[in-house]
């Protein structure tokens, strides 16, 4: 299924390349001759452009800054690199420097640099002016420091006297800038310096009256010792900030502590005296002896009442000790405060003293800032102003030279006929081919008819051209049939009417398409002209039967020449002839057929009637084909009630006569009712370039043009 699909796909792009290749060779006349005309115009108009000639000059220009630092306002002009190139570009481009080279060589009295119509002089400048920019151009040479100086002109001498003079008369006038600047730089220059001088002298005189309004001459000496002061005294105050925060920490555990000399021996101070540490050992070693003399006296005994003594004593001995310890650690703590509140006081007073000293090294440390930036200020302009002095003498012009003159051009650079004329035949031809194909296109309903055929997945089931004489509503079928039976000079046509019996034979679908109707879109489509000539084209190989049950404008009797009151398909449903009676043979074909018969007033009542519809089934069983020539779709309601009888319908489409719109209401009417459209007929194509013998014989063409065929 894929191969198939892409093997499709392919076909449709060959297919499109051979329909642009076939409306080539249709249209080659008018293509060409189109093509032609538009190339002698275009060869006239590049014959008659005016001749331009072209001289070109190149210039060294430093890429490279001078030794010396050039003040801002300079340096400004020249950058560094292709900076400075394209500043001497604009430079060059300038109307400025444009007017001096037109006053230099007089350009503005050439006639190509005069606007008739211009009085006054200075609309004649900026005309000659803006000539000149049009016609000069400056590019830089890559990876170097040269310009490349591009002049045109219709005169051949002027245009290379141009080109020379540009160069010299840029280096003079840049030297002149460049003088001009700096004389106004060195003004400038004085001037400031003449200010900070001034300036820098009236700071120094400031500062020598406010130290002697002061007495701040050993201000120095007197804030280094006020410093030296104020720092001991800081390192005081954090030593004993250190012994209130360990001594404060001592009281609040005292405090917390029961009033128990044995409970004060968990502060770390008392523990950690020598005196308590020495009387702990001591009472350990009197309450051992009390133990080994309460194991052998009583306590009466002489000996007991010695160690219980001692005993009592070293406790009260022990209670006085840490009593004196609590009271001294208070004191200690107390006193400690004091001295910090008192060295506190110190430093406020120290600072109270010296801070006026502070405020004055501020202003004085402020007025020598001042003084010293004055003063490097005042050294950065004095050296500008002696550097710009020395620049002033210097040739600025030792880095600018001309690489090479132009010369005077022999033969005009433009316009290039050979190629302007090979440019405006292939401009012309494309134009050409672009030209009709667009009119084609714009007019092509083919292409819009296939598109909706394909947006509703109904196929196309051929095209039939238009035949030569044939007017609009003509209906001459039987000539038709005569001219083939005979001898088939119509070879197109017929081959279209083989195509669509084919694709009957084959799109069956799960029907046998025995019962075949044709329609259309509207009148005179060519309905009966289709149905006429398949139904011909079925006889040849099976049997076959057209039948007209178009009751509102009936066409096969009138195709064959028959009498409009000849008993038809009218007069057999209402049961006054026999089916012999209502058929006719064609002269020198097989095919039979039936007319319509006399027009009924009401031609729904005979298409609606049982016998008809049993009519039908008993012709699908008589004979192999039977084609139904049926009214058209959007002009009546009849195709829709045939619609449900048959087994296929054909839709014929008359490619000039029904629009898009037409086509897309006919078929989903159709679809609406349910009946099984077998495809669609492009009817009265012109040019058809969808026939195997058309192509071969474009393809023909084109071999004899190209010289392939023998």
């Amino acid at each position: 299924m894929d191969n198939s699909r892409d093997f499709n796909r392919k076909q449709e792009r060959s297919l499109d390349l051979m329909d642009l290749l076939v409306f080539f060779w249709q249209k080659k006349i008018r293509i060409i001759l189109l093509a032609a005309a538009l190339s002698v115009g275009g060869a006239y108009y590049v014959l008659h452009l005016p001749k331009i000639y072209i001289a070109k000059s190149t210039l060294l220009l430093s890429g490279k800054e001078n030794g010396f630092s050039l003040p801002t306002t300079m340096s400004s002009f020249a950058g560094n690199d292709d900076s400075q190139l394209d500043t001497y570009i604009e430079f060059m481009r300038s109307r400025q420097f444009l007017q001096q080279i037109i006053d230099d060589l007089a350009l503005d009295q050439l006639a190509e640099y005069q606007r008739q119509g211009i009085s006054s002089a200075s609309s004649t400048k900026n005309y000659a002016i803006d000539q000149l920019l049009k016609n000069f151009s400056v590019s830089k040479l890559s990876n170097t420091d040269m310009l490349k100086i591009t002049v045109e002109s219709r005169d051949p001498v002027s245009v290379a006297e141009v080109a020379n003079h540009i160069g010299p008369a840029f280096f003079a006038y840049y030297a002149l800038i460049n003088r001009q600047k700096a004389d106004s730089k060195s003004l400038w220059l004085n001037n400031q310096l003449s200010e900070l001088q001034a300036s820098l002298e009236a700071s120094e005189e400031r500062l020598q009256q406010f130290l002697h309004d002061n007495d701040l001459v050993y201000v120095v000496s007197q804030i280094e010792l006020a410093k030296s002061e104020v720092s001991a005294l800081v390192q005081q105050k954090m030593v004993l900030d250190k012994l209130v925060l360990e001594s404060a920490a001592t009281i609040r555990q005292l405090e917390q502590l029961p009033d128990d000399p044995q409970s004060y021996l968990q502060v770390t101070a008392i523990q950690n005296n020598p005196l308590v540490r020495d009387l702990l050992v001591r009472r350990g070693q009197q309450l051992l002896v009390m133990n080994e003399v309460s194991k052998r006296y009583k306590f009466k005994h002489p000996r007991y009442i010695a160690a219980a003594t001692g005993v009592d004593a070293i406790n009260k001995e022990f209670d006085l000790l840490i009593s004196q310890l609590v009271s001294g650690l208070r004191n200690t703590h107390q006193a400690i405060k004091s001295r910090q509140q008192q060295i506190i006081a110190q430093i406020r007073q120290a600072k109270a003293q010296h801070g006026g000293l502070g405020k004055h090294e501020m202003q004085l440390s402020r007025m020598r800032r001042e003084i010293e930036s004055t003063q490097r200020l005042y050294e950065v302009f004095l050296t500008r102003l002696q550097e710009t002095e020395i620049l002033k003498d210097l040739d600025d012009n030792n880095d600018f030279a001309i690489v090479d003159y132009a010369t005077e051009p022999a033969f005009p650079a433009k316009p290039k006929v050979v190629m302007g004329m090979a440019l405006s035949l292939m401009f012309s031809s494309v134009f050409s081919f672009g030209f009709w194909l667009l009119l084609h296109l714009v007019s092509d309903k083919y292409s819009r008819f296939k598109d909706i055929l394909a947006s509703l997945d109904v196929p196309l089931l051929t095209l039939v051209p238009k035949l030569k004489g044939q007017k609009k509503g003509q209906e001459n079928v039987n000539d038709q049939i005569e001219t083939s039976v005979q001898n088939e000079r119509n070879y197109l046509y017929m081959e279209s009417i083989r195509s669509l019996r084919t694709a009957v034979l084959v799109n069956r679908d799960s029907r046998e398409n025995r019962l075949i109707a044709v329609t259309s879109i509207g009148n005179n489509d060519g309905k009966t002209h289709i149905a006429t000539n398949l139904a011909e084209s079925f006889s040849r190989m099976e049997k076959t039967l057209l039948l007209d049950a178009d009751l509102r404008i009936p066409g096969v009797a009138k195709s064959f020449n028959l009498d409009p009151k000849h008993p038809g398909l009218t007069t057999f449903i209402s049961r006054k002839k026999t089916f012999s009676q209502c058929i006719h043979q064609v002269h020198n074909s097989p095919l039979t057929v039936m007319p319509s018969g006399p027009i009924p007033v009401d031609p729904l009542v005979y298409i609606s009637k049982p016998r008809f519809s049993g009519f039908l089934r008993k012709l699908a069983t008589h004979y192999q084909r039977v084609v139904i020539d049926i009214p058209p779709i959007n002009t009546v309601s009849d195709a829709m009630v045939l619609g449900k009888l048959v087994d296929g319908i054909i839709i014929v489409c008359d490619i000039e006569q029904n629009e898009s719109a037409d086509l897309l209401q006919a078929l989903q009417r159709m679809q609406d009712a349910g009946s099984p459209v077998l495809g669609v007929v492009f009817n009265k194509v012109k040019n058809l370039r969808s026939t195997i013998p058309k192509r071969r014989s474009v393809m023909g063409g084109f071999k004899k043009v190209l010289g392939m065929e023998r």
